[in-house]
């Protein structure tokens, strides 16, 4: 028996203790012990890495049982998150409320079950708050978000839940920010909004805001209507930027007045599910007593579930505030949020504006090079140059040019009939045939000659006609563009003075 045979059956007996541990565990558990042997059954891979997957997770599910116990001492703070819960459930009010010393969410709760029904309770709210300015501060703004009574909250604790923005905006500034820009605080949130983002974008590095008014750029002007000029015109760079530079700057500005004229100042249908996300995540944190024990017990859970990722927080990152701002910006199904988006771009942009604008006025040279049968021919807009069309004519001359060599065999075997025929008078008649055989030759020659000749005149008659029709349609082309550029320049002035307009 090998030993390999043998190493397998000890870690094989070690697998079956391990689990005949797990099953041992405590009742309380018996729901995370369900999802262990799940993720469990999912594990791949070699016997040695099955067992540390199942050592590591034993290990977790072991210390979360103790965190239990733990835990347990803390039955006041769990009584009131239940009761939390059961608010958002719209299970209604489980019970009266008891305090909790140092709990911030015992007296927010309390505030927050009033407020629904239009009461203020200041007192509760500023306990609450004294305790912890910020979670009382957001779980009520949000709460009132989903319950109602959002009249209760004040425009300094609506300011103070959504401070202007960093890099990237944390779950729950993200919540209030949705909630305030879809129209549920009405038009002072909805300001707040454009107010906080208008400073975050004012305090972009060069380098930030360069990246952001070109992505505003393709948003605004992706329904643009480019057509790319022929491929048969080559030099025509400037002119064909100059053309989707003003169609850009045309559909930017439509795409801005839309987006404005959508919003109405009415709330959205739906709250976004981010807030109710956002709210839960902060009702679980815990009470300051619990918070290293319960944020451990969910890191323990990442490692029992195998999913690697960190535990989701209501303070977490959810983005790039920028990204954020563009996605808003798109989002047709949220007027409300999409016109703060684009009023808070309102510089940015203006400056994509003003770049197309330079763009569409910049100098456009008048000709161009005509691609053709014949090779490259200069043209501008009152037809080719004549240097190169006479260059391109006497390439298709030199093509039609016929060897000589064919009338020069014929002259040779003329000679030769020539020469026999003189034999055959003086040397008698048997020369006559061979006199006869030249002579065919020498016809058969001039003959094939002259059709080549006539073959290669008429193919030069063609191509000349042919190199004509081509550039004729290029002159046309290039005219019609610069005739459309033209007509479309007057209008740069009326799209960025409406731009302006629509985004003081």
């Amino acid at each position: 028996m090998s030993d390999n045979w043998y190493t397998d059956h000890r870690q094989n007996r070690r697998l079956q203790g391990l689990e005949e541990d797990l099953s041992s565990v405590s009742a309380s558990l018996r729901s995370s012990q369900r999802r262990l042997h799940a993720e469990l059954s999912k594990v791949s891979g070699s016997l040695e890495q099955r067992l540390n997957r199942l050592s590591a997770a034993f290990d977790a599910f072991v210390e979360i049982s103790d965190l239990r116990v733990t835990l347990g001492l803390f039955d006041a703070q769990g009584r009131v998150r239940h009761q939390a819960r059961q608010l958002f459930a719209g299970a209604g009010p489980d019970g009266e409320m008891s305090d909790v010393d140092a709990y911030w969410l015992a007296p927010a709760l309390v505030a927050l079950r009033v407020a629904a029904d239009g009461v203020a309770d200041t007192d509760s709210l500023e306990l609450a708050k004294a305790r912890d300015t910020q979670r009382a501060t957001v779980f009520h703004v949000l709460g009132t978000g989903l319950l109602g009574g959002r009249g209760t909250v004040t425009a300094a604790m609506l300011a103070d839940a959504l401070p202007v923005p960093a890099a990237t905006l944390p779950r729950h500034q993200r919540a209030v920010w949705t909630l305030a820009a879809d129209g549920f605080f009405g038009e002072a949130g909805w300001e707040l909004v454009r107010r906080r983002g208008v400073d975050f974008v004012g305090a972009l590095s060069d380098e930030d805001r360069a990246a952001a008014v070109d992505g505003i750029r393709k948003l605004g002007t992706a329904k643009a209507e480019v057509g790319s000029l022929p491929r048969e015109l080559e030099g025509v760079g400037d002119l064909g930027g100059a053309l989707a530079a003003t169609a850009g700057l045309s559909a930017l500005r439509s795409w801005v007045e839309e987006v404005l004229a959508a919003h109405t100042n009415e709330p959205a249908v739906e709250i976004d599910p981010e807030v109710r996300r956002a709210v839960e995540l902060l009702v679980e944190e815990g009470s300051p007593a619990e918070l290293p024990l319960l944020a451990r017990e969910r890191e323990l859970r990442v490692v029992i579930e195998g999913t690697g990722s960190e535990p989701p927080a209501w303070h977490a990152p959810v983005g790039e505030t920028i990204a954020l701002l563009r996605t808003d910006a798109a989002d047709a199904e949220h007027p409300g949020r999409r016109a703060v988006a684009v009023r808070i771009s309102g510089s940015l942009v203006l400056d994509a504006a003003e770049r197309l604008a330079t763009v569409a006025r910049g100098d456009v040279p008048d000709g161009a090079q005509a691609r053709t049968r014949q090779g490259s021919v200069a043209i501008t807009t009152t037809g080719p140059e004549h240097a190169s069309l006479a260059k391109a004519r006497s390439r298709i001359d030199a093509a039609a040019k016929v060897s000589g060599q064919g009338r020069a065999v014929a002259y040779g075997a003329l000679g030769v009939s020539v020469l026999f025929l003189v034999l055959t008078v003086v040397a008698g008649w048997g020369w006559v045939i061979v006199a006869l055989g030249a002579l065919a030759v020498a016809a058969v020659q001039w003959r094939k000659d002259v059709q080549e000749r006539a073959t290669a005149v008429t193919k030069a008659a063609d191509a000349h006609a042919q190199l004509a029709k081509e550039l004729e349609s290029r002159v046309a082309t290039l005219t019609d563009c610069h005739d459309k550029l033209r007509a479309r320049r007057p209008a740069i002035d009326d799209d960025l003075e409406a731009l302006r307009k629509s985004l003081a």
